[in-house]
């Protein structure tokens, strides 16, 4: 930080006329006191912390990523200190907005580069003194930005701390962590919706996906019930479940409107536990449940309506159902077939 503490607008060259840029009103409060009450994000830190930050951050929005501060006339670090200083001293957020701004500005492309390409000068600056000055919490926000952006390895240092868990992965990170080659990751991702319909291979490659939904995701995808075997798995006859599947009860796991959502359907298999478990929670048949008690098969042939559209009423809890506890999935299902054509009749 080259600005001295009695440095003034005047001794820069700058016209009396001119206002007092307010990173000096604030240092001048600071140092000499009074009534000023200071900014409480800005009072926990030094004054070469909150001025070597403020610097830096102006210098690199108007300069650029190689801005060489130590080359800037005494006209321009005022200017980018005042600058930085606008951002800086509005707190982690503002900061986080420009490091957003910087990042974006950079030329970097390819998901490989480093955070260097990505922050320049600021990442520099930082990255050297992460064991001797401390930067204060600037370097903080820095590598929480850099985590939360970038496909960091766990095991990597990154301003001084060891990164221990994975926020992203690229591409080739995700593919070796699920098991399934390049080429066919990157079709299930766009069959996914993870990825934009057109983007070419390229594009994918240089793209991140958060660790903790792609492979939860992607788990999904290799423990997937296929259509043909989902009638067994819920038991249930194909017949209902091809109702179930048009009504959109029982989802795929790819959307229907996705492209190639027609071939090879397949359903999470949490998904179809989890149906599974609600009508595990049915109690059980009994003779409590009346003579008009039978299988929901059975009271749709009767004029209870629709398959689909009385097992959509059991879920939803509109009609009372029972489980027989000799019976499986969807064939242990039991309602009141006089109760159900009843409703139907009155709605």
């Amino acid at each position: 930080m080259r600005l001295a503490l009695g440095t003034s607008p005047l001794a820069e060259g700058v016209r009396a006329d001119e206002p007092t840029p307010d990173y000096l009103t604030w240092l001048r409060g600071r140092v000499h006191g009074g009534d000023q009450v200071d900014n409480p994000w800005l009072a926990g830190q030094t004054l070469e912390q909150v001025l070597a930050a403020s610097e830096m951050l102006g210098a690199i929005l108007e300069h650029g990523h190689r801005v060489a501060v130590t080359r800037l006339s005494p006209a321009q670090t005022e200017e980018a200190t005042d600058i930085g200083f606008s951002i800086y001293s509005e707190g982690r957020e503002a900061v986080e907005e420009a490091l957003d701004t910087i990042r974006q500005t950079s030329s970097a492309t390819a998901v490989q580069a480093g955070p260097l390409a990505y922050y320049g000068k600021l990442f520099d600056w930082l990255d050297r003194r992460s064991n001797a000055i401390d930067p204060g919490p600037i370097r903080n926000i820095l590598r929480d930005h850099i985590v939360k952006h970038s496909a960091v390895e766990p095991g990597t240092k990154v301003l001084g701390v060891e990164i221990t868990e994975r926020r992203f992965h690229t591409l080739y990170s995700l593919s070796a962590e699920v098991g399934i080659d390049r080429p066919r990751l990157s079709r299930l991702l766009r069959k996914l919706g993870e990825t934009p319909a057109h983007a070419t291979e390229v594009e994918i490659g240089n793209m991140v996906f958060e660790a903790a939904t792609t492979e939860s995701l992607i788990e999904a995808f290799n423990t997937a019930v296929l259509l043909q075997d989902v009638p067994e798995y819920l038991g249930a006859t194909k017949r209902q479940i091809e109702a179930l599947y048009r009504a959109g009860i029982v989802r795929p796991l790819v959307p229907r409107t996705g492209r190639g959502s027609v071939r090879n359907v397949v359903f999470a298999r949490k998904h179809l536990d989890d149906l599974l478990e609600r009508l595990d929670a049915f109690p059980e048949h009994s003779e409590a449940a009346g003579e008009n008690s039978r299988p929901i098969a059975y009271a749709c042939q009767r004029g209870a309506g629709a398959f689909e559209e009385v097992f959509a009423d059991i879920l939803a809890g509109r009609v009372p159902c029972f489980r027989d506890p000799e019976k499986f999935g969807i064939a242990a299902i039991y309602v009141d077939v006089n109760a159900v054509v009843e409703m139907k009749i009155s709605a």
